[in-house]
């Protein structure tokens, strides 16, 4: 490599901010792309406004975080396109013993933004795809490799060590020491301390529960025996056949201290619900989700750790674990969690607690929330039928800077790939699936986004907890959430979603009870100006997050499973699809993975696709040809597609 190629992509980059399209490409295509070969930890920067909503086309209201420009954690001299300043990731804890009380009660002093800030929609873009088209039936036409030629997990389970034979401090177990035996179905996990012992935590590195001892009011009152004691009491009116939607709201409002506007909750409730379905619900349902909360102590017996930034940690819970702290969410119990104001203990995570998925405003709240309440309350209602008992993890992995790969030299070649039009993600099983994810995962789960991400979690409630655990996602980092059971099936999309009915998830298991379902958060940036993501910096972010997504330890000596991917952050975040394309078959290719690539009823897409990876295949193209077009596209863009550049340009072009 040259020593100047620094120089010349920086010059690149300037070019492209001044939109100025290069007449002579015969200079540039002896350029050869250099993508980052170590990084530094990242300064997570953040829009001076807070967190807010933004209508789209369709009036509709969101929730999603805005995903932001490249942060400074690469060595390209580029200014961001929104002014930025710096987030305080470290917060000095108060000790245990003083100004515990709960920040957001009514009871104590909180903060709350006073006003919102924009953000992009969660509510897909109306040229992203066709809506009508999103139930249509699968024709069973692909590109490429049948699927069935692409490992998958299920068929060849991964090698695991036992539970009890875990020896990293960076994964904790919620659960003692469990395998899980095909012949005995009903064996459960057990809670880590027997008897009904809580171990107690009460910091920045672990999940405030609200049966902690320092979960206190201003004046030193202990809140948990306010909580029971109103939980309590709305699990005898449910259990009597006398509670109310004014009770659930009483009770929510006392446990949290705080009011609330209940809109939403109360249409499904009484209007939507058939009779049947109500009396359910409030006399039995009910009942459970308040035994799981007031158990939350036994069940969980510690609070698991929170995902914070770089921190490379696991948790591992078993379903009834997860479905007490989803019964804590429902109630709004997670201490702190309303606050994320500049500077304060959660700016860097979602709210976990379901207060926004109650709200409705003066209509009720939108029709697509309402599917995203029934999705939610109908796991309720499976568990309560029949408590799962299988195990669930979630992990957050940073790249390391040493192995990050030295794009301009790999010889990496192709990837196999399978391309169809009729398929959803979660239905390709045994192959990682992706979630197109916001930074802040789940997005507006909890709002009024109702697009991939959002639609995942709530037919996989279990997902919802990422909210509770995970700090937001930087660039060099993803969210795996392995295990996660999934109980409705949908149809519908954004604006037409719709519960459809019970779905029995039939994915088989692997030795510690965890279904062999494997999800990665993978973030992509929000491009408010399209233009800039053909930047070389912006693409090379999204290489890399592709890659860190993608990519599979060394020590791990199994067949790698396929990728099931798509079209990666080309709705609300305005990627171009080609673009996305490209870059995930660069990723996928030097992991070598095979890639079974999703186009959401895109028929153009699955052609135009095939196309140009047959072309590329006759070249015998690698990885570091892709970034080689890649670099030199970034300056052409508005000339002519991608693809079309591709198909003009021979390989051997790329360096005469």
């Amino acid at each position: 490599m040259s020593d100047s190629i620094t120089t010349v992509e920086k010059n690149s980059i300037k070019n492209n901010e001044n939109e100025k399209i290069m007449t002579d490409t015969s200079t540039s295509k002896k350029r050869c792309i250099e993508l980052v070969n170590s990084s530094n930890t990242e300064t997570e920067t953040k829009n001076t406004g807070k967190r807010t909503k933004n209508t789209n086309k369709s009036d509709t209201n969101t929730n999603d975080k805005n995903d932001e420009s490249m942060s400074q954690s690469y060595d390209d001299d580029f200014e961001e396109d929104t002014d930025d300043i710096n987030k305080n990731t470290s917060n000095d804890e108060p000790s245990s013993q003083s100004h515990n009380y709960d920040e957001d009660s009514l009871e104590g002093k909180y903060y709350e933004n006073e006003s919102p800030q924009e953000e992009p929609s969660s509510q897909q873009t109306t040229d992203s795809f066709d809506i009508d088209k999103v139930d249509e039936e699968d024709d069973g036409t692909f590109q490429g490799i049948p699927l069935s030629e692409i490992t998958n997990i299920c068929q060849q389970p991964p090698t695991m060590s036992d539970m009890k034979d875990i020896r990293d401090r960076n994964h904790t177990f919620l659960i003692k020491p469990f395998k899980y035996d095909s012949n005995d179905l009903k064996r459960e996990p057990e809670p880590l301390y027997e008897n009904g012992t809580y171990v107690d935590e009460w910091d920045q590195d672990n999940v405030r529960l609200p049966c902690s001892q320092f979960y206190i009011t201003k004046n030193g009152t202990q809140r948990w025996p306010t909580i029971q004691g109103s939980l309590t009491k709305l699990q005898h009116l449910s259990e009597t056949h006398m509670a109310t939607m004014e009770d659930i709201k009483e009770t929510i409002e006392e446990c949290a201290g705080r009011k609330y506007e209940f809109n939403c909750l109360e249409r499904l409730l009484n209007e939507i619900y058939s009779t049947d379905e109500r009396a359910h619900f409030m006399s039995t349902v009910l009942s459970n989700i308040c035994s799981l909360a007031l158990n939350v102590d036994k069940i969980c017996s510690r609070p698991p750790p929170l995902l914070r930034i770089g921190s490379n940690r696991t948790v591992t819970m078993s379903q009834k674990q997860a479905a007490s702290l989803l019964a804590c969410a429902f109630f709004c119990l997670f201490p702190r969690r309303f606050n994320q104001k500049v500077g304060s203990e959660y700016e860097n995570y979602q709210n976990p607690n379901f207060n926004t998925l109650f709200q409705g405003g003066r209509t009720g709240g939108s029709i697509w929330k309402i599917e995203k309440l029934k999705c939610i309350f109908h796991y309720f209602q499976r568990i309560t039928e029949k408590m799962p008992n299988g195990v669930i993890s979630f992990r957050r992995y940073q790249l390391p800077d040493s192995c990050i790969p030295k794009w301009s030299e790999s010889n990496e070649p192709l990837c196999k790939i399978h391309i169809t039009k009729n398929k959803a993600i979660e239905d390709i099983v045994g192959l990682l699936q992706v979630d197109f994810a916001n930074k802040y995962i789940g997005g507006g789960v909890l709002g009024d986004g109702c697009v991939q991400e959002e639609i995942r979690f709530v037919i996989c409630p279990e997902m919802l907890l990422s909210l509770l655990l995970c700090e937001v996602i930087q660039p060099n980092e993803c969210i795996f959430l392995i295990g996660c059971e999934r109980f409705s099936s949908y149809q519908g999309y954004s604006t037409t979603f719709q519960f459809k009915e019970n779905y029995i998830d039939q994915t088989p298991k692997d030795s510690w009870g965890r279904k062999l379902c494997h999800v990665v958060a993978m973030d992509a940036i929000a491009f408010h100006n399209r233009g800039t993501q053909y930047t070389i910096k912006n693409m090379k972010r999204e290489l890399m997050k592709a890659y860190t997504c993608f990519r599979i330890p060394a020590a791990v000596t199994d067949q790698k499973s396929g990728i099931a991917t798509g079209n990666w952050g080309c709705g609300a975040f305005n990627g171009n699809k080609q673009l996305k394309a490209i870059i995930q078959l660069t990723a996928a290719s030097q992991t070598g993975r095979s890639l079974a690539y999703l186009t959401f009823r895109d028929q153009d897409l699955v052609m135009s696709f095939y196309k140009v990876y047959e072309y590329l295949l006759n070249e015998k193209a690698t990885v570091k040809d892709l970034c080689n077009y890649l670099q030199q596209y970034s300056t052409l863009y508005k000339k002519l597609s991608l693809f079309d550049y591709i198909l003009q340009t021979s390989v051997s072009s790329l360096y005469s």
